[in-house]
């Protein structure tokens, strides 16, 4: 049994507070869209700032760590020449510097950032840099020794689920609880790109969130913002989705990712969502007391009544509006005197009989 929230309902992750109540947590997902430039990173963290995210995420790793050397492929580039694949990752590589530099600049302009890394070595720079949270990739749910180093460190952990079972899940919560670190958030996620809607499949949600007992968020690679909308209905606290300022920029994911007005459009949606669903509690709203009063029945005098009579069925009716005795009160009614004369349709009230 894992457990991450408090006796609030409410716990924090890299500075921002999540809930029950509370709109998902929104990160954008540059990944490696700066293309190994860190202007274009620092740009991106900007305009994902300002359009609305909670926090942004990177990727990090070292190409001759995370492929074999022996692996060759068509160049995503270049489509028309072959290359080793952990050259191509070397190219979307950051130095130690551009992190520091990256990270000093999110500080600055108050904007939470994190990264995936992907070997030992990424882990250990980011964690002496300040990382405030660890991301686990969806291809890294099986990589129990990682998972285990990970659990170790003791930082917040959001661990993507993509391509696993629910078996797999187990095992690997296991692999970072193992140090007695459960600050877990699990995200669905389809590893597609891009992922289609047949495949979703996110009613999973609130079976995660029962199984698991975490907090449950979704890792996004749909093509539009329906998928983050309908997660954010069924209780998702974190919606993952690629960013980039321009998809025609060059780069493998840059296709898939959301610009700005789309990041803007899902911050304004999921917070719509959130208030739309309330507390849960069944009540009156203060703006539907007016419409009450008024749309509502109340007791009516059928005819004129002289005081002292005895009320019956046939001398009353129901009409609009609300502002005297209510229709379920009509049996307790019957019966009683009246007190004052009533003219016909005259709205009853309770100060009008004994």
């Amino acid at each position: 049994m894992y457990s991450f929230q408090n006796d609030e309902n409410e716990t924090i992750f890299c500075g921002r507070a999540f809930g029950a109540n509370k709109a998902p947590l929104i990160v954008a997902e540059i990944g490696f869209n700066h293309n190994g430039d860190v202007d274009l990173a620092r740009e991106m963290i900007k305009s994902a700032a300002q359009n609305g995210a909670d926090i942004v995420k990177l990727q990090t790793f070292i190409g001759s760590e995370l492929i074999s050397k022996t692996v060759k492929a068509q160049d995503p580039d270049e489509p028309d020449r072959e290359i080793f694949l952990y050259e191509f990752f070397q190219r979307y590589q950051l130095t130690r510097k551009s992190y520091e530099t990256l990270f000093n600049f999110s500080h600055k302009i108050g904007i939470p950032l994190f990264s995936t890394p992907f070997d030992d070595d990424s882990l250990d720079m980011l964690v002496e840099i300040g990382m405030p949270a660890i991301k686990v990739a969806s291809p890294d749910l099986n990589h129990l020794p990682f998972l285990q180093r990970v659990g170790q460190i003791g930082l917040p952990i959001v661990l993507s689920t993509g391509m696993g079972t629910n078996e797999e899940i187990e095992t690997a919560l296991k692999a970072l609880c193992s140090a007695g670190n459960k600050n877990i958030i699990l995200l669905h996620c389809v590893s597609n790109y891009p992922s289609q809607y047949h495949e979703m499949n996110l009613a999973c949600l609130k079976e995660m969130t029962l199984r698991f007992n975490l907090p449950i968020g979704l890792s996004d690679h749909t093509m539009d913002n329906l998928s983050g909308i309908v997660a954010t209905s069924l209780g998702a606290i974190m919606i993952e989705k690629h960013f980039t300022i321009d998809r025609n920029l060059p780069g493998v994911d840059q296709k898939i990712s959301m610009e700005p007005s789309e990041l803007a459009a899902l911050k304004e949606a999921t917070s719509n969502v959130r208030n739309i669903l309330g507390d849960g509690v069944k009540k009156v709203q203060d703006s539907e007391e007016t419409v009450k009063r008024s749309a509502r029945r109340s007791l009516v005098a059928r005819v004129d009544i002289e005081s002292g009579t005895t009320l019956t069925s046939d001398m009353i009716s129901l009409k609009r509006p609300g502002i005297g005795i209510p229709p379920t009160d009509l049996e307790y009614v019957v019966g009683k005197k009246t007190k004052t004369s009533i003219s016909a349709e005259q709205v009853i009230t309770l100060e009008m009989i004994l």
